[in-house]
């Protein structure tokens, strides 16, 4: 699957809170310590801020760490400072890996850990992403057993773009009510979502025919063509994308992931206000 190109967001200076201009090289905070946190669901592994601490499946399949690039801006490596303390009751063997130009990473039983960008201390929004991010127990083993979230979202109509109040003010969402993303890395006139692990946890706005659009979105629509056949919507030249974390409507758990995910006015400008939530 390849989805066609689009226009970058340009920086759109600072936003509030824990995001930063769009585009902005991603934060990697050095641990001393790894702990267990108690989640809803169970407990799992965090650093020593509580950040919980996820694997990559697909790191499994390479002799390598497969998150490289636009993807640590995401999910950022879990890079150790000097000697590194494990709480009682951590029982998977802690150790690290170097990666050149990135630095000594963490890794439980040999897998790399990363956090989540769009977490919080105590939070495991990232886990399940893509079916390919998992927290880690303290056992060593991934938090595969955590209830899985059904969406709520209904069964996927035509493209029909519509415009929703979100907490953060309107935006622009697929028919189902799902709101859209641009992503602050694309460069005109090519979308620099083509990794996998990016297609799989934003997935781009398809359509096959023509989208029907609402007067209230004043940006112009065009449905652009990747080598594949695919054809992707762009709004005032930016392709679209959902995330696949959210999976409930109101839900925007991508906004500001990475500071490089932002929610679509609709005057087809990025959203970069964060959102305000508890834990």
């Amino acid at each position: 699957m390849r989805i066609a190109a689009g226009i970058s967001v340009m920086a759109m200076g600072l936003a509030m809170g824990w995001c930063a201009p769009v585009g902005a090289a991603p934060t990697h905070t050095p641990i001393d310590r790894v702990t267990i946190v108690h989640t809803k669901y169970g407990n799992v592994i965090a650093d020593g801020r509580g950040m919980t601490l996820y694997v990559y499946v697909d790191d499994l399949l390479s002799v390598q760490a497969a998150c490289t690039a636009d993807c640590l801006h995401d999910w950022r490596p879990a890079l150790a400072r000097g000697r590194v303390n494990v709480v009682s009751g951590v029982t998977g063997s802690i150790g690290s890996i170097d990666r050149p130009g990135v630095g000594r990473q963490l890794t439980m039983d040999e897998r790399p850990l990363y956090t989540f960008s769009g977490d919080r201390p105590g939070e495991v929004r990232g886990n399940g992403v893509g079916n390919l991010w998992w927290a880690m127990t303290p056992t060593g083993l991934t938090a595969t057993s955590f209830p899985v979230e059904t969406t709520t979202y209904g069964a996927p109509g035509l493209t029909t773009l519509r415009v929703v109040a979100t907490a953060v003010g309107p935006a622009v969402a697929n028919d189902r009510g799902q709101v859209l993303y641009e992503y602050g890395d694309d460069t005109p006139p090519t979308s620099n979502c083509q990794a996998d692990w990016c297609l799989v946890d934003w997935p781009p706005l398809e359509v096959s025919g023509a989208p029907t659009v609402p007067s209230a979105i004043t940006a112009p629509i065009v449905v652009i063509g990747g080598a594949d056949g695919t054809r992707q919507v762009t709004l005032g030249g930016h392709p679209l994308y959902t995330f696949a974390g959210d999976i409930h409507p109101g839900d925007l758990r991508g906004q500001g992931v990475g500071r490089n995910w932002y929610l679509v006015s609709p005057a087809g400008q990025p959203i970069v206000t964060p959102v305000a939530r508890s834990r």
